[in-house]
């Protein structure tokens, strides 16, 4: 069994400003239909893949927080390695986020998150952390040589939760270009296995595959879904972008 703690490596980069441009939306780069189903021995666009699941706050029932503020920060960077079909994990990041508005955890999330007070009281603030991932990212890329993109299970992480995460630090943080762009794993599935799936639990069944922690943490979701990604793999799947946030 892989230790992904021991792949995280702090880097320590120059600061530099941010500035946010508040109005969004989001459009899908592609639809799944019947006619899409991915077919084998086809060139990838990407080379790097950065695979991304947030934690936030929350509450159970009519308490729902709002906002939502994001908690844990994971990232893992893989390769696919084209001659084994199989991705290879280069790089994690990982860290959680101290909120700033619902600074106390409900029972509810600690229970579903697996996050305790401590562990966020403990932690630096959202834009801090966002910092350190930016430059953790940039370390790890060479845009004019390879092109990476972000991997997510779902549209909520960047579509939804860190465009809103952001609105709280308007006057410091803007979202970069390489985050605007992204996979939904979901959709390649679909695409791949002709269904779409509910969820990272589900893509795993039907995949035959074993679950690697807990689901709701963050980092333990990160290693699942490079598994989904690795199964998409060897059925033929073009790891193509989906999603796409457009400022009005």
């Amino acid at each position: 069994m892989m230790n992904f703690n021991s792949l995280f490596r702090s880097q320590i980069f120059q600061k530099y400003k941010l500035v946010f441009n508040k109005t969004m939306f989001i459009r899908s780069t592609d639809k799944p239909n019947t006619e899409s189903v991915i077919r084998p021995n086809k060139s990838q666009p990407y080379t790097k893949f950065f695979v991304l699941d947030f934690e936030a706050t929350c509450d159970n029932g009519a308490h729902l927080l709002k906002p939502q503020e994001i908690i844990e920060f994971p990232c893992i960077l893989v390769e696919l390695n084209t001659v084994k079909g199989s991705f290879d994990v280069v790089s994690c990041f990982h860290s959680y986020v101290k909120p700033i508005i619902h600074t106390q955890l409900t029972d509810y999330c600690t229970q579903l998150t697996g996050i305790t007070q401590d562990m966020v009281s403990n932690s630096p603030p959202f834009d801090d952390v966002f910092l350190n991932f930016c430059n953790w990212h940039n370390y790890h890329t060479n845009m004019e040589k390879e092109k990476s993109i972000i991997v997510t299970s779902g549209n909520w992480d960047i579509g939804n939760m860190f465009v809103e995460q952001c609105k709280l630090y308007p006057s410091s943080i803007k979202i970069p270009e390489f985050m605007r762009t992204w996979i939904n794993i979901k959709k390649l599935f679909a695409l791949t296995m002709g269904q779409y799936p509910l969820g990272i639990t589900n893509m795993l069944k039907r995949t035959n595959s074993k679950q690697f922690g807990n689901i709701h943490s963050g980092i333990d979701d990160c290693v699942n879904i490079i598994t989904i990604m690795n199964q998409l793999s060897q059925r033929g799947c073009v790891f193509q972008a989906t999603n796409k946030i457009t400022s009005v």
